[in-house]
């Protein structure tokens, strides 16, 4: 129960990483600039705090006779934490919570099935289809309440009163229809779907990436030095990007500019989730790893 608890606080923080991170990428521009800050001070965080705890050496020689793809448990931290910046101003910040738990409880229960990525088998069951079965219908349902525009939208907690959101940030629950009827509400387009389906992509990519960090934990001997090499992985994709896609960072304006301390603490928040899902993983099995922090997202998104 203990360890169910910690995952569902690890599940809170996923939200709150979105919100930040969102705010940052409004501020710098474009999604991997926001994400290539975040990875830079997760990378800095989990480094200081492998070198202090160890244990040492700080790779074993027994983990390089390991699988070769759990050294990649950071590329699906970027396709995460990317994706996630990219959905939170189209789908607003609930549906951006449950299109992802609804791809973490698909593959988390498909890794358990099959015995994926060096997993334990843990067999379909009634009690397990009947909660992917729930799980679905909420998502179905808390879908349909956005679209009608009933349920579930406001500011972002984070900003004051009288803060008027940049263009970035604002939800596609809150946005309104025109004087003359025609509704211009993204929410009612075909290409919404594509969204929502690429949220669910992002939840998959987030189960993987679970897998993935239990098994490099376990190779390791550390949770902490799993979510090191896991960032440094995530850095160097996202630099390749920023100089190719983005043409280099400055944050000089940034950093000399009015904006919230807290803005850049979404790195540190990603090193918690990282560093809690790789420790997690091996103890309570993927599947359940995964639901237990869903609650957690599902909680914190509301």
């Amino acid at each position: 129960m203990l360890l169910a608890a910690l995952g569902v606080l690890t599940g809170i923080v996923t939200p709150l990483q979105t919100v930040v991170n969102a705010r940052l990428r409004g501020t710098l521009g474009t999604p991997f600039r926001a994400s290539l800050v975040s990875f830079t001070v997760g990378l800095a965080a989990t480094t200081i705090a492998a070198l202090l705890l160890g244990p040492y050496p700080l790779v074993p020689e027994s983990a390089l006779h390991g699988p070769w793809w759990m050294w990649f448990a950071g590329l699906f931290g970027v396709i995460f934490m990317t994706g996630n910046i990219l959905l939170l101003p189209r789908l607003g910040s609930l549906q951006t919570v449950l299109m992802p738990v609804l791809g973490q409880i698909t593959m988390g229960l498909l890794i358990d099935q099959f015995g994926w990525l060096g997993n334990p088998r843990h067999p379909m069951t009634m009690a397990r289809a009947a909660g992917l079965v729930l799980a679905v219908l909420g998502v179905l349902l808390a879908v349909a309440a956005a679209d009608a525009k009933t349920l579930f939208g406001g500011p972002n907690p984070f900003g004051s009163r009288h803060e008027v959101p940049p263009p970035a940030m604002l939800s596609a629950d809150t946005l309104r229809p025109p004087a003359d009827g025609r509704s211009t509400n993204r929410t009612r387009s075909p290409s919404i779907w594509l969204w929502r389906g690429l949220g669910i992509l992002c939840g998959m990519s987030l189960a993987v990436q679970a897998a993935m960090l239990g098994r490099l934990g376990t190779a390791l001997g550390s949770p902490i030095k799993a979510s090191v090499v896991s960032f440094i992985l995530g850095f160097v994709l996202l630099c390749a990007v920023v100089v190719f896609r983005d043409h280099g960072l400055d944050l000089g304006k940034t950093i000399r500019g009015h904006n919230p301390p807290w803005m850049w603490i979404g790195g540190l928040l990603g090193a918690v989730v990282v560093l809690m899902t790789s420790w997690l993983s091996p103890q309570l099995g993927t599947g359940l790893t995964v639901l237990v922090v869903l609650i957690g997202q599902v909680t914190g998104g509301l």
